[in-house]
């Protein structure tokens, strides 16, 4: 089933973050409808947000709040080293509630974290609270699982059924974490115009965009980022190469050809 997402930005965000590792899933404790909770992060005065939402009413429908290269404002110091989704939901649902009467909810909670850890190369490891509370170590957790780290919060909630979310997850084909030393494959994506822009490292380490190579003989290691500015479209691709040096393609309004904006790619 392909994801559909519903832009609602929030001006609650950084834009510094650390790495993406983990994966987090909170309960809204208020807003049933994505709408709803996308209206409240809009809100001046509620200074939270979250890169995307689920609720029990709309299939493969996400609202999409922060972009995920950006910092969203949901689960404290834990922050910087989080994508994060808010399920519209309470923590005091029993297990059978959620799996009962909130299977819609269940199955776009299993499709998101699908799409992540395909997208992200995240590990299917759910983290214990010593784990979840250690920023380098990767994995899908709950808000409650960041303790005091994370502000102190309760959501999901015991009732929540974690595993039968993964379970399904795995079912729908998420990726899986890459190789010790390998490259991770990561990416990146914007929209103009109403159109979506996919910005990517294959697996050879080239740095691909919709599809096509930018640069075949690019080899790339990790970080790609991707960047339109909305007044005139010019494209902006950053990566990391082998060396550690950080590299930017350009394309110009109007131009299908990508130009080097730092040369850095041939440092060994």
């Amino acid at each position: 089933m392909a994801l559909t997402e519903i832009w609602m930005p929030s001006p609650h965000y950084s834009t510094s973050r650390g790495p993406y590792n983990k994966l987090v899933f909170h309960t809204t404790e208020g807003a049933m409808k994505i709408r709803d909770l996308g209206a409240w992060f809009a809100n001046p005065s509620a200074q939270c947000s979250s890169h995307h939402g689920a609720d029990n009413y709309e299939r493969g429908v996400f609202g999409a709040y922060v972009r995920e290269d950006h910092k969203a404002w949901t689960q404290g110091n834990a922050n910087p080293y989080c994508l994060s989704i808010e399920l519209c939901a309470y923590a005091s649902w029993s297990r059978s509630t959620w799996l009962n009467d909130k299977g819609t909810l269940v199955d776009n909670a299993a499709e998101w974290l699908a799409y992540m850890v395909g997208k992200y190369g995240v590990p299917w490891t759910l983290l214990s609270d010593s784990q979840a509370q250690n920023p380098d170590v990767r994995g899908i957790c709950q808000h409650v699982n960041f303790g005091s780290w994370g502000s102190g919060h309760h959501d999901c909630g015991s009732g929540f059924p974690a595993d039968v979310v993964v379970d399904k997850a795995k079912k729908q084909g998420g990726g899986t974490a890459p190789p010790e030393g390998g490259i991770l494959v990561s990416s990146d994506v914007a929209f103009y115009q109403g159109k979506q822009y996919f910005a990517y490292i294959d697996q050879q380490g080239h740095v691909c965009m919709n599809g096509s190579a930018v640069d075949p003989g690019s080899n790339a290691k990790s970080g790609v980022g991707l960047d339109i500015d909305q007044a005139t479209g010019k494209k902006v691709i950053t990566y990391t190469n082998q060396g550690g040096k950080l590299c930017i393609y350009e394309q110009q309004p109007g131009s299908t050809d990508w130009g080097w904006a730092s040369k850095e790619w041939n440092a060994k």
